[in-house]
């Protein structure tokens, strides 16, 4: 393979990796940006799919991100490879604050007070039922928070992704169509010099 490592990660530093890019954060979403403009899709495709991904990732629903980010975007006829890097909205460094957010929004929807309920660990290891109950106080308010803001965001990241990606594909265009003439016109002068 032509972008496989000599020396494979270990899983300590693959997950060092995860949370803290040796390349940096800036330089991974650059990264990712260039592999979600050269697509080979429509530009509403790629958006719809990005926006799923960011949709996705305002949900408690964490273990499922990936695989309910391309099943949106498969539904709404995204392209699906975008949803996935789209969940990347959601990472090691923005979770906390998704997930406060969130479980304040479900609690102001919900019409309940605003304060966490407390987890009691000798009473969650007494009983399962009490630990399902007191994860469902923290889940039920963070699922109803998260799925309107998960709609707001989709709803930002869908314009300016679609217009960013309209613009490259037009500029890639461009670019190919001004390259072509150029190598049209060389091969043209190249056979007239060859005649003469």
């Amino acid at each position: 393979m032509v972008f496989k490592r000599r020396q494979e990660l270990t899983r300590l530093q693959r997950f060092r990796e995860y949370f803290w890019p040796k390349s940096g954060y800036r330089r991974t979403s650059i990264y990712l940006w260039h592999r979600l403009s050269r697509m080979q899709a429509s530009p509403h495709a790629i958006a719809i799919g990005f926006a799923c991904g960011a949709f996705i990732s305002f949900t408690p629903l964490v273990g499922f991100h990936l695989l309910l980010a391309g099943l949106g975007a498969w539904a709404l006829r995204g392209h699906i490879l975008s949803a996935l890097l789209g969940t990347a909205v959601g990472n090691p460094l923005t979770f906390p604050f998704i997930w406060a957010w969130i479980y304040e929004a479900g609690n102001i929807l919900l019409g309940q007070r605003h304060e966490a309920a407390p987890i009691d660990t000798a009473e969650v290891s007494e009983t399962l039922m009490a630990g399902f109950q007191q994860a469902w106080e923290i889940f039920w308010p963070m699922l109803v928070g998260g799925v309107p803001t998960g709609v707001i965001v989709a709803l930002i990241c869908y314009f300016p992704v679609k217009f960013g990606v309209e613009r490259y594909q037009q500029m890639r265009r461009a670019r190919f169509a001004a390259n072509l003439s150029l190598d049209e016109s060389c091969s043209h002068d190249h056979e007239q010099e060859v005649r003469s």
